[in-house]
């Protein structure tokens, strides 16, 4: 009896169906009232158009969950303290996750032109439904290609078919390093220089990189030689 210990890995790619985008909202100046005042206006705008675009259908979810604000440190002094510059900075988050490529083209390159927006980046992903079936399709290849392995090696050897053990996800296999499940997929967004939408409103020609979809599994299996 021979143990056959492989690996199986699978990695699919599909076409991205949503797209998030990440905004930094922040304002300074030295009347803290007046700072406020603007941060709260610049928020209220861009999560009012978040909010258009989600009742219009061309996004799906949006949030707006983290805000700052405290004096903006100066230089570090001689005594280990910072310097005091009188003003103040206040910043807010917000995410907006669309399913329609054009129409986030065109808010992103609408949104950054205001004063205080930070466009952070853009996180390519799945529908949430669609999701389950993609990652299962992923796991099936991964443990099939684990078999075609196991079997490959016991052809090389002139052994019989290998018949299942045991089998793992990444780092749960019995002594072995790691932590947990695979990383999840890389999901990134590759931007065009920017063009004219047909309406002629300015508007990025976003290309959205496939999602990678990515398995792994680790098997024991045994066979007569």
């Amino acid at each position: 009896m021979v143990t056959i210990s492989v690996t199986g890995t699978a990695t699919h790619r599909h076409r991205a169906e949503r797209g998030t985008v990440r905004l930094g909202l922040a304002r300074e100046g030295a009347d803290r009232e007046q700072v406020l005042r603007d941060s709260v206006a610049l928020h209220d705008r861009v999560t009012a158009e978040a909010t258009v675009h989600r009742r219009q259908g061309a996004a799906t979810w949006w949030s707006a969950d983290d805000v700052t604000v405290g004096p903006v440190p100066g230089a570090w002094q001689e005594d280990g303290t910072r310097a005091s510059t009188g003003l103040v900075r206040s910043r807010s988050t917000v995410a907006v996750r669309f399913s329609d490529v054009a129409v986030l083209a065109r808010w992103v390159a609408g949104i950054a032109a205001l004063e205080g927006v930070a466009v952070e980046g853009v996180e390519w992903s799945l529908s949430h439904d669609r999701r389950p079936e993609v990652d299962r399709a992923a796991r099936v290849a991964a443990v099939a290609d684990a078999v075609v392995r196991a079997v490959d090696y016991a052809d090389a050897l002139g052994l019989g078919t290998p018949t299942l053990r045991s089998l793992w996800e990444p780092g749960l296999r019995p002594g072995a390093g790691g932590a947990g499940a695979a990383g999840g997929p890389a999901l990134f967004a590759r931007a065009a220089s920017p063009s004219s939408a047909d309406d002629g409103s300015l508007a990025f020609a976003l290309v959205p990189a496939d999602v990678e979809v990515h398995a792994e599994v680790s098997a024991d299996f045994v066979a007569e030689g």
